[in-house]
């Protein structure tokens, strides 16, 4: 907010502000000196070496948890943490070695609690991680999402070989071995996540869901997806033996591929054995109709998040939710097809919903969009995508000022004028999806980049009648800007790249072929060699 008011200054003004803004800074430090919690995860390309170590240094004596976004900075910017962090999360560690590890081991030694790592490139391997462990054998929660450059479970085996009171763990790829041997070292789970990305990685199956209920019997979080195709599904067995054996449960999120074959009668005895379940996510669960949602409703009267995605609930469930489920803050009916335009409507009651998902439900209109973003005005996440909704619809959108993530993608009948109001009333978003709004222009991006100053994420994917003028604005005005897709986007042409430069926070690309020479690609990943650059969905190379 300072930076914003003081660049509207003219140079004779600053002899009479200087005091201001040194008391300002003394404020600061008295506040900084305070502070135990520091979320540093979005500070874009601010967030340099330079700038961390200033910052490190005002950090007080009772920080015990930082987030912070690596992208900008180098292996050695964290030998400067504050000892006194006993919570440490990184995002962004796409281009680091193991020295960062090894400085957060030095520097921490002893003290670290919680630890959380996100990052796709680079050359950290599981040593990193072992020196980690072996330096914080106290730790209580792991959590690593990386790519194959890192081998993930052999990290993983290490972690559970040296930190006796783990306690929470969250990683992809790891197979049923890794899974046995956590188990044998006498790690007892109580918050378990875990995302099948690759063929190899145990999955959502019976035999995954007895062996994990008999051994965490204080289980609070059990969070499994699967995104490849595999022969398990589960099954009546899988689940009343999780049900059974599991009754601390109170956040149960299951994601497979293939559907569910597990009965209407197994998935109601889940909610009488798992009464304090709180967050609730079956996806893909082929039986799940109107009578377990009463059940669940009914027996679970702390529902706060459900997601009942590819089912076969009616309106009748959303009758049922919004009448009973009041404390329910997130919602999710993706690609439910018995849903009504006045099923949708019944959500306008539920008073406080943060999230609402309705990617490909049917029944959506400018009607039922209209009663769920007024009876729910702190709405921070929505999804709409294929839904046959227009201008007058978005127009109660961007009532939601909270609003952070939109995606309006294939929705067919939205203009500029929507986009407008959207970047008029909704000025904190970070995320939003047009991909297929065939009518959007340059002219809409350019309101929505200049009106939403803090994205991170956009897609356009399919606006066929945007061009260089939408990159242009968005890659100058929003300085935090990670994620631009526009694959199909023909009418780009190669100064597109020289716009790009200029978003400094880049790190994903997806460019429609076009107009684009090869020349151009070459150009602009010689100048941004740690982005990464898609043509129409594919990798360049």
């Amino acid at each position: 907010i300072f930076s914003r008011v003081l660049v509207l200054l003219q140079p004779h003004d600053w002899a009479q502000i200087a005091q201001t803004c040194t008391t300002l800074r003394v404020e600061c430090d008295i506040v900084m000196k305070t502070l135990m919690f520091l979320d540093l995860k979005n500070g874009g390309f601010l967030m340099n070496d330079s700038y961390f170590t200033s910052l490190a240094k005002r950090m007080g004596s009772r920080l015990r948890r930082l987030e912070l976004d690596c992208w900008h900075l180098t292996d050695s910017s964290l030998k400067c943490l504050p000892e006194s962090i006993e919570e440490l999360v990184l995002c962004g560690c796409d281009h680091h070695s193991n020295q960062i590890l090894s400085n957060v081991s030095c520097r921490l030694k002893g003290n670290l609690r919680i630890f959380a790592w996100s990052g796709f490139g680079g050359t950290v391997s599981a040593t990193g991680f072992e020196d980690l462990a072996l330096n914080n054998r106290s730790l209580t929660s792991f959590m690593i999402d990386c790519g194959t450059t890192v081998d993930i479970n052999q990290a993983v085996c290490t972690v559970a070989r040296n930190c006796p009171l783990l306690r929470e763990l969250s990683a992809c790829n790891l197979t049923t071995d890794t899974l046995i041997f956590i188990f044998e070292c006498g790690i007892s789970l109580q918050r378990f996540r875990h995302k099948e990305r690759q063929s190899g990685s145990f999955h959502i199956s019976d035999a995954a869901l007895t062996l994990i209920a008999e051994k965490c019997p204080l289980l609070k979080e059990l969070h499994l997806v699967d995104k490849t195709t595999t022969d398990s599904v589960v099954t009546d067995l899988g689940l009343l033996n999780l049900a059974e054996r599991a009754s601390t449960l109170r956040i149960l999120k299951l994601k497979p591929t293939q559907c569910s074959t597990a009965s209407e009668v197994a998935i109601m005895q889940l909610a009488n054995f798992c009464a304090n379940l709180s967050h609730v996510e079956l996806s893909n669960f082929k039986h799940l109709g109107d009578p377990p949602v009463y059940e669940l409703v009914q027996k679970c009267i702390n529902i706060t998040e459900l997601s009942l995605d590819y089912s076969q609930i009616s309106d009748t469930s959303l009758e049922l939710i919004s009448i009973n489920c009041s404390n329910l803050r997130n919602i999710s009916v993706k690609c439910c097809k018995k849903l009504t335009d006045l099923g949708l409507k019944a959500l306008h009651h539920c008073g406080s919903l943060e999230s609402v998902n309705l990617g490909q439900a049917s029944g959506l209109t400018d009607g039922s969009l209209i009663a769920i973003c007024t009876g729910n005005p702190l709405l921070k996440v929505l999804v709409a995508g294929y839904g046959q909704v227009s201008d007058r619809g978005l127009k109660a959108v961007a009532s939601c000022m909270h609003m952070r993530e939109l995606a309006l993608n294939n929705c067919l009948r939205i203009t500029n004028s929507g986009i407008k109001q959207i970047a008029e009333g909704c000025p904190m978003l970070r995320f939003i999806s047009l991909s297929y709004c065939e009518h959007i222009t340059d002219s809409g991006v350019i309101s929505l980049a200049k009106g939403c100053p803090r994205l991170l994420k956009v897609r356009l994917d399919g606006c066929r009648l945007l061009s260089n003028p939408s990159v242009r604005i968005l890659s100058i005005t929003n300085k935090k800007l990670r994620y631009l897709s526009m694959q199909h986007c023909m009418k780009l042409t190669d100064d597109v790249f020289q716009h790009l430069l200029s978003a400094s926070s880049l790190r994903f690309v997806d460019l429609g072929r076009g107009k684009l020479s090869t020349s151009g690609f070459e150009a602009y990943r010689l100048q941004r060699p740690l982005v990464e650059i898609c043509i129409d969905g594919r990798p360049y190379s």
